[in-house]
C-alpha cells in the first residue's frame, strides 16, 4: 500500500511539474505574440509616417503653386479647383491622424522645429519663440513626421 501511495505521489508531482511547465510555456508563447504585435505596429507606424511625409511635400508643391497662381487673374478657375483638391488631401490627412503643428508665438523647441534663422524682434516677450513658420511641421500621434522649419526672435539692441 505504501509503494502504491508513493507511486501515486510521484505522479501527481509529475503532473504538477508538467502543468507548472505547460503554464510557463504558454506565457512565453503569449509575450512572443505581444511582442510581435508591437513590433508589426511599430513597423506600420513608421511606414505610415514615412509616407505621410512624402505626401507633405506634394501639399507643399501645391501651396507653392497656388501662391504664384493667385496673382494671376486668368487662373482663378484653376485656382479655386487647385484650393479644393489641396484642402481635401489635407482633410484626408487629418482624418487619418495627422495634424499640424501649431508653434508660432511658443518658445521654440528642437523637437518640433528646426530654426532656419533668428529674426530681430523689438518685443522683449518674442525673445527664444517662434516668430514666422517657414515651412509647416506636422505630427502623427506622438510621434513628429516632418519638423517645422521655422524662424526665431532674438532682441535687438
Amino acid at each position: 500500500m505504501e509503494a502504491v501511495r508513493a507511486r501515486a505521489e510521484a505522479a501527481e508531482a509529475k503532473l504538477y511539474d508538467y502543468a507548472a511547465g505547460f503554464n510557463r510555456l504558454k506565457a512565453e508563447q503569449e509575450q512572443v505574440r505581444a511582442r510581435l504585435e508591437r513590433d508589426v505596429a511599430t513597423k506600420v507606424e513608421t511606414r505610415f509616417g514615412v509616407l505621410v511625409a512624402d505626401l507633405l511635400e506634394a501639399v507643399d508643391d501645391l501651396d507653392r503653386a497656388l501662391d504664384h497662381a493667385r496673382d494671376v487673374p486668368a487662373a482663378q478657375s484653376i485656382v479655386q479647383g487647385l484650393e479644393i483638391a489641396r484642402d481635401r488631401f489635407v482633410a484626408m490627412l487629418l482624418k487619418n491622424g495627422v495634424e499640424r503643428l501649431d508653434i508660432e508665438g511658443v518658445d521654440f523647441d528642437p523637437n518640433t522645429a528646426e530654426a532656419i534663422a533668428v529674426e530681430p524682434v523689438a518685443d522683449a516677450t518674442l525673445e527664444g519663440k517662434v516668430v514666422r513658420i517657414v515651412r509647416p511641421g506636422y505630427r502623427l500621434g506622438e510621434r513628429i513626421v516632418r519638423p517645422a522649419r521655422v524662424t526665431v526672435g532674438r532682441v535687438s539692441n
